[in-house]
């Protein structure tokens, strides 16, 4: 009977096994989630497959950044900001944008840095991209890419300007001094509020060299919030 007793006080009881029930259950959720996280890291979610260095670049007469082929009948204009929640969400179908029609040649698109929820952090954010730019042509779409990067990764935070410095292999104290003098998002926000943007994200169009403005289609105007890849499509095809 001792022995038996001695057996009985060992096994787990009802709870205690709810218990291990519970911790082996959190471990798989655990384990299931890091494999999402790495696969989604591994897929570039946030990037895509574009390769911005293999798309023509220009800029506007008051400097905006743009990709894409000069002669295209339409702009794609995006004002947000890399630390906007909702500009990070819709930054896939910017993507899938650039994907569809820059890559083919039917549009352009243009980003213009428009500090709302990111602040100053974005303020200097674009400087430095501006910056980045003036050291090596091309460099502007590669802070791009990155940065939307480091919004995903939980990583666009006081560090961004030495770790943008670092992944293009640049000097962070040369980026940062040249920061003090780029106004180019200075611009952007003058463009922003002059066109009545009020948040981000916001799109807007241009036609060929004309002002930009925003998309009525179908008799609906969308001056606010983002807008579906369906209507930014059917946007391009009517002009092609």
């Amino acid at each position: 009977m001792a022995t038996q007793k001695a057996l009985n006080s060992t096994a787990p009881s009802g709870s205690q096994r709810q218990g291990l029930l519970v911790i082996g259950v959190v471990a798989v959720a655990a384990v299931v989630l890091a494999v999402v996280v790495i696969a989604l890291a591994g897929t570039g979610s946030v990037t895509g497959s574009v390769n911005y260095a293999e798309l023509e670049q220009s800029r506007t007469a008051d400097g905006g950044f743009i990709l894409g082929n000069p002669d295209a009948p339409i702009t794609l204009i995006e004002f947000a900001d890399y630390g906007c929640p909702h500009c990070l969400t819709y930054h896939s179908t910017m993507v899938e944008f650039i994907e569809k029609y820059v890559v083919t040649g039917k549009a352009n698109f243009e980003y213009r840095n428009f500090p709302t929820a990111g602040g100053e952090l974005t303020r200097f954010a674009a400087q430095l991209q501006e910056c980045a730019e003036e050291q090596r042509p091309g460099a502007f779409w590669e802070a791009y890419a990155l940065l939307y990067g480091y919004a995903e990764g939980g990583r666009y935070n006081q560090d961004i300007g030495r770790t943008l410095a670092t992944d293009l292999n640049m000097s962070y104290s040369d980026l940062l001094t040249c920061s003090s003098e780029a106004t180019q998002v200075t611009t952007d926000i003058s463009l922003g509020r002059t066109s009545q943007i009020t948040g981000t994200p916001a799109v807007m169009v241009r036609y060929n060299d004309g002002p930009a403005q925003f998309i009525n289609y179908n008799g609906q105007v969308y001056n606010r919030g983002s807008v579906t890849i369906d209507v930014l499509g059917a946007v391009v095809e009517q002009v092609q």
